[in-house]
Order: C-alpha cells, then sequence, then structure tokens
C-alpha cells in the first residue's frame, strides 16, 4: 500500500535531536514496545518535533508503539493529524495505540471522532497488555486453583481459556478462583467459559472470578457465577 501522502506529514528531521520546551518528548522500551511519551503543548509551533520523534520511533519497526499523550496539556488539530499519518505508516507490522489519560488529550479525539479511527486508551497499563497474546496459567495452591488469563485475547483464546478452567475444575475439591483482570477476553466469552466447566459435570467444585470491571460483574451476576475483588488492578 502507498502511505507517501503520509510521509509528507511524518517527515524525519536527523538534525533536531531534543524538543524544547513547551513540549517534552521521551521515548522508551518494555519488551516489544516503544513507548513515546509526550509532556506540554502539542500545536503548530511544536508539531514537527512530535512528527519527528513518530518517525523515528515508526523506523524502529516494533510490534507495538505507544504514544501516551497522557502528560500533554494542549492537544491541536495538527497533533491529531500527524498521530493518524502515524497510524497509516506504520501499517500491519506494527499496532499503534494512544493512551489519553488526561482531558486535554482525550477530549479532542473524543470531539472530532479520532477514537473510533484509533486505538485509544485511558491506561498505559492497557496499551501494553495488547502487546502479547492471552496466555492461560494454571496454579495450584493449597485447596484452591488459580486459573489466571493474561494479556490480548485473539482467535481461540476462549477455547484454551474454556479447556484450562474445566481442567482446573476436575482436578478441584474446593475453589476454582478464576483470575481475568489483566485480559482482553470479552465479557460474554468469560461466562460462558465459566458456565461450560460447571456443565461438564465440574459441579463438586466452586467457581469464583476475580475482577474489579463494573461491566463484568453485573455479566457475571445476572449469570449466577460468584465473584470478588482481587488486590491485582482492574481490566
Amino acid at each position: 500500500m502507498d502511505h507517501s501522502e503520509y510521509r509528507d506529514v511524518i517527515r524525519p528531521h536527523p538534525e533536531i535531536r531534543l524538543s524544547p520546551s513547551p513540549l517534552r518528548l521521551t521515548t522508551t522500551r518494555q519488551r516489544d514496545a516503544v513507548i513515546l511519551t509526550a509532556a506540554g503543548e502539542i500545536d503548530v509551533s511544536t508539531i514537527r518535533f512530535l512528527s519527528d520523534a513518530l518517525a523515528d520511533a515508526i523506523a524502529q519497526r516494533p510490534p507495538l508503539l505507544v504514544v501516551d499523550l497522557t502528560p500533554a496539556t494542549f492537544l491541536a488539530c495538527s497533533g491529531l493529524t500527524v498521530l493518524m499519518a502515524a497510524h497509516h505508516l506504520a501499517g500491519a507490522r506494527t499496532r499503534f495505540a494512544v493512551v489519553a489519560g488526561s482531558r486535554p488529550s482525550w477530549r479532542p479525539m473524543h470531539l472530532t471522532g479520532v477514537d473510533r479511527l484509533l486505538t485509544v486508551l485511558k491506561q498505559l497499563d492497557d496499551a501494553l497488555l495488547n502487546a502479547a497474546p492471552m496466555v492461560v496459567r494454571t496454579v495450584v495452591a493449597d485447596a484452591a486453583i488459580l486459573v489466571t488469563a493474561t494479556g490480548r485475547a485473539q482467535a481461540g483464546s476462549g477455547a484454551e481459556l474454556r479447556r484450562e478452567l474445566r481442567q482446573a475444575c476436575e482436578l478441584s475439591r474446593g475453589i476454582v478462583l478464576l483470575d481475568v483482570q489483566p485480559c482482553t477476553l470479552p465479557n460474554a466469552e468469560i461466562v460462558r467459559s465459566v458456565q461450560a466447566a460447571v456443565q461438564d459435570g465440574a459441579r463438586h467444585c466452586g467457581v469464583r472470578v476475580l475482577t474489579a470491571d463494573e461491566s463484568l460483574r453485573a455479566a457475571l451476576d445476572a449469570a449466577g457465577i460468584t465473584h470478588c475483588v482481587s488486590a491485582g488492578p482492574s481490566r
């Protein structure tokens, strides 16, 4: 696919290395993700620095590129244009996400509809969670068995969770705890997984879902599934 129209917007300027106030840019790396954090004002006078930083980050071809705008105090339409261009240039090889955890960063995206065109999240942890496919782990601890689903849900993730949860229920004579807080599996799929495990003959044990997510708790209540709040982060 030809992205030449976007290269005019995202164009590297090798001679520019540092961005002066009022925009401060920092780039860090966590596993497979490159995180570009922008603090300060993003407008026509500073947009070229964001453009250069994005070009450098895209050139590294990371599996995930996250632009954290939470510390931004102002986000002009020119900044939205550059973010859209960066998203297109990143292509299919690099997943592109924006963290807008503050009113100055989130409101312009919401009003212009950019949050429907890009992956826009409120927390950096949520963006980094998408960097890794979902993994289901089972740990036996005393009288309880803990099943944890972590990471980005993809095709087959629901079936994997049902299989692990069913095996845990077959082994348990007490409580099976299901921690789905660190994963992105849809609520309906979580409910179906728990129901399938119980209906497959594992009625001798109890299943409790660990979550602080209000929408999931409501879905679990509607299905008659016990849940409780974990000390870990919410989904």
